[in-house]
């Protein structure tokens, strides 16, 4: 007897538990909102992220003009100021066989628009 009224009130605990956790959840971390939304950082629209890349020079000189990027998740933080975002970056979309690239891009705002923070 002692045994199972252990196990029932540990199920009753298992159950309030899980219940204060789903009524909890929005609250902690609402639906569709990425960290850096929840955090109340700003983050840059997707037009505003390919508009950054395509003005971005890498250190060779070579110009990304034809880059097109689909932003993901965005956190605060990261290397350096601003944001960095997961992308799905295509370098050159001219070329047929251009092959999008999974990768983190960092963005900062200066003089009122992003900047490529980090490559």
């Amino acid at each position: 007897m002692k045994g199972s009224a252990i196990g029932m009130v540990a199920a009753g605990c298992l159950v309030v538990g899980f219940g204060a956790g789903f009524v909890a959840r929005p609250m902690i971390s609402p639906g569709g909102l990425s960290a850096a939304a929840v955090a109340g950082v700003a983050q840059p629209t997707e037009e505003e992220a390919n508009a950054a890349v395509r003005r971005h020079r890498l250190f060779t000189g070579t110009s990304l003009a034809n880059a097109t990027l689909k932003l993901g998740d965005c956190s605060p933080g990261g290397v350096g100021p601003g944001v960095t975002c997961m992308t799905q970056l295509t370098m050159d979309t001219t070329r047929a066989n251009a092959t999008p690239q999974n990768r983190p891009i960092g963005f900062a705002r200066l003089n009122g628009q992003w900047e490529v923070a980090v490559w």
